[in-house]
């Protein structure tokens, strides 16, 4: 059962996703053991290597247990919960750890007035755009929708994105060269639009958190825009903060 060509996923996650649904749905109880690694890969036409990514996203949600020479067991029908982000210094909060950048959209844009006030960004300017939903690689439900504007030159780099599925402006610096000299972030409590809903897996309208980042660079320019749109209850940024003494 090769995996379909227009699958815009990771092959190793539409693996996972579908081992995931057996799962939860009884087809593959507790205690029943997965088809070994070869037979994963006869069925689906993938590498080993492959499987292996999907098995770990399962165990990774604590669906199942692996042990060599013992096979894949399933262990629980219910995943863990939501995504946590715990955020001890500055490039924590600027980053999504162990998730997954899956493609909706990309191309040139020439911001109106309406989208231009709501970046910061001068009207009429032109960017090069890229949107899709990011998912957490631990349960594979969707974190948020994001839309990407990046200055017209480093269009090729940030198509990367699709490839290494970190942040954006860490593929610029390293391609680049270019030096993060300002991080603007602003966090608003918003809702979920309907043309996003059925991407985010919840109902239009229903509660949202928005995050927006500015990067500019040394010579005072922006050159990367993120607007991220988090559903209610799937995303929590967990800050720890340490009292400084040496304030009055």
């Amino acid at each position: 059962m090769p995996l379909a060509q227009n699958e815009r996923r990771p092959r190793y996650q539409v693996i996972a996703s579908e081992l995931r649904t057996q799962i939860e749905s009884g087809a593959l109880g507790i205690d029943t053991m997965l088809p070994t690694e070869m037979e994963l890969c006869e069925r689906y036409d993938v590498s080993r290597y492959t499987v292996r990514a999907a098995l770990r996203q399962l165990r990774e949600l604590g669906l199942v247990s692996m042990r060599r020479g013992s096979g894949t067991r399933v262990v629980s029908a219910a995943p863990k919960s939501s995504y946590v982000q715990s955020v001890n210094s500055l490039s924590e909060l600027l980053r999504y750890p162990n998730t997954t950048f899956e493609l909706g959209d990309a191309g040139t844009v020439t911001l109106a007035p309406t989208n231009a006030k709501r970046l910061s960004l001068p009207a009429g300017s032109i960017w090069f755009r890229i949107s899709g939903v990011r998912r957490s690689n631990e349960n594979s439900q969707p974190i948020c929708w994001q839309e990407i504007f990046v200055i017209p030159e480093y269009e090729d780099t940030a198509h990367r994105l699709l490839i290494e599925h970190g942040p954006v402006h860490r593929i610029i610096e390293s391609a680049h060269r270019e030096v993060i000299a300002h991080t603007q972030l602003e966090m608003t409590a918003s809702q979920v639009p309907g043309e996003l809903a059925e991407k985010l897996d919840v109902e239009a309208g229903s509660a949202a958190m928005t995050i927006i980042r500015r990067y500019t660079a040394q010579d005072d320019r922006v050159f990367e825009t993120t607007v991220s749109v988090h559903p209610e209850g799937r995303f929590v940024y967990s800050l720890e903060m340490t009292r400084d003494w040496s304030v009055a």
